[in-house]
């Protein structure tokens, strides 16, 4: 698979770049409990990048749709993000010989060699979030991290505009420099910011552990009290800048990615004021349906980029979309109907990879 130049509505601002795909002649997945009563359950295996809030989404969205669909799934993931744990993991679901894997191969060059070996097991592998170019894995399920990249810049740009800041320093952190996703949402931001007065610094490394992360921010916001805005590109900035914020009295504006509680709270409270999400519920919910429809219902997986949908979030909207980030139930059942709605036949709405931008 081509890299992805690359770990988060139905509502008024929601955009979602994925078409709206009507039912197709394509068989519905073999409902929960209409199997044989003598054939096993399915066993998926499910191997995220990390453990933090984000990924838990996932992780809710994968177990949704194994019990939906009547199969078992294990979702694991490294405490620390490091992608030799993750590796391990995958492995340990190989030699398990699950029936079917997904993962989030960040970064996505060291997952090449373990994909393969699952796929020459016989193990058929899909990715989310994150792609791994040259990987065998052929289907992978996330948003269009550049646009999303320019649609942040531009809202950013209005906020600013509003607030009657035509030019000033941007302060721009990635957790984890070097990553597909994160360098392609930093190059979309600095796109949509052309033809403004305002200048991004280079994306500064604010780490993903979540105390090093607030005293990497703390450390940039006192290197550069003249911005006018800090952009966080991963999803445990915006609640750390939000802290920050109060705490030091900032003047500047927030924005970033991803809708954990914390950083909708902060959206409602004002210390926040844009975010996009990324339906990681999605993430985890899609990669699992694909495996299931392939392995009992014998479609072929999708072939390329299944788009989850890019969402903003701001104070227009935020107490609308709160209670489906915040509640089980409701992110159940929104979900539930937003799949039906929208993610009928996942192989026609497969289309090749966003491209990478130099």
């Amino acid at each position: 698979m081509k890299r992805l130049a690359k770990a988060l509505v139905c509502l008024p601002l929601l955009l979602v770049v994925s078409c709206q795909q009507k039912d197709s002649a394509a068989p519905p997945p073999t409902p929960a409990g209409t199997s044989s009563s003598s054939a096993p359950k399915l066993k998926i295996g499910y191997v995220l990048h990390g453990l933090n809030d984000f990924t838990q989404v996932i992780k809710r969205g994968a177990e949704d749709a194994a019990k939906e669909l009547g199969v078992d799934v294990e979702v694991v993931g490294p405490a620390s993000f490091e992608a030799t744990e993750a590796i391990g993991m995958f492995e340990g679901m190989i030699q398990k010989k699950v029936d079917g894997l997904a993962v989030i191969p960040m970064p996505g060059e060291v997952w090449v060699k373990p994909i393969k070996e699952a796929v020459d097991a016989k193990i058929p592998v899909v990715t989310a979030n994150i792609t791994s170019d040259g990987s065998a894995s052929e289907a992978w399920f996330g948003q269009d991290e550049y646009q999303s990249g320019v649609i942040l810049a531009q809202e950013i740009r209005k906020l600013l505009e509003a607030d009657g800041k035509k030019s000033g320093k941007i302060l721009a952190g990635v957790c984890k420099p070097g990553v597909a996703v994160l360098d392609e949402r930093y190059k979309g931001f600095k796109k949509g910011m052309e033809g403004a007065a305002y200048s991004v610094t280079d994306p500064k490394d604010v780490g993903t552990e979540n105390t090093a992360n607030y005293s990497a921010w703390e450390n940039q916001a006192t290197a550069n009290p003249d911005m006018v805005a800090a952009v966080g590109f991963c999803s445990m900035d915006i609640p750390n800048l939000a802290k920050l914020k109060t705490r030091s009295n900032g003047k500047w504006l927030v924005g970033g990615y991803d809708l954990n509680a914390e950083t909708l709270e902060a959206i409602k409270s004002g210390n926040t004021q844009v975010s996009l999400g990324q339906h990681p519920y999605l993430q985890g919910y899609l990669p699992v349906l694909a495996l299931v429809r392939h392995l009992r219902d014998k479609l072929p997986l999708p072939k390329g980029w299944v788009n989850v949908g890019t969402e903003i979030v701001n104070k227009g909207n935020v107490d609308k979309v709160y209670p489906r980030e915040t509640k089980r139930d409701e992110e159940t059942k929104w979900y539930a109907d937003h799949v039906k709605k929208s993610f009928t036949d996942l192989g026609t709405l497969a289309k090749p990879l966003p491209k990478m931008h130099p």
